[in-house]
């Protein structure tokens, strides 16, 4: 808790910290990241490569002074091809802005992600 602590000056190794805190995620009751989620994280992993791949195109809106493709315009274009949404479900369209939104958030930080 205090923030004011100089490991390196207390002569303490990288190693050695990262061993307590290796350590310390190895005695919690429960894993870090729980095992109801590990199936979805490895289904999301290999996908990964592809969102790569997206990114790409997705950096087109940096240009959109000439091209007009801002990421608004680029999140309604790809939204329904990335999220292939149900438009049988009536509830579902309710809800297609805030999914266009999460793709326009991606094309919008695509440097943060890659």
């Amino acid at each position: 808790t205090d923030h004011n602590i100089s490991l390196e000056s207390m002569g303490v190794t990288v190693n050695a910290v990262a061993g307590a805190l290796k350590a310390f995620f190895a005695d919690l009751p429960d894993p870090l990241i729980p095992y109801s989620l590990h199936q979805e994280l490895l289904e999301t992993s290999s996908n990964f490569n592809s969102f790569c791949a997206c990114h790409s195109h997705f950096r087109v809106s940096q240009q959109y002074k000439t091209n007009f493709m801002t990421a608004d315009n680029l999140s309604i274009c790809f939204w329904p091809t990335l999220m292939r949404p149900d438009f049988e479900n009536r509830e579902f369209l309710s809800t297609t802005k805030i999914h266009q939104s999460v793709i326009e958030t991606f094309i919008q930080q695509c440097q943060f992600f890659f």
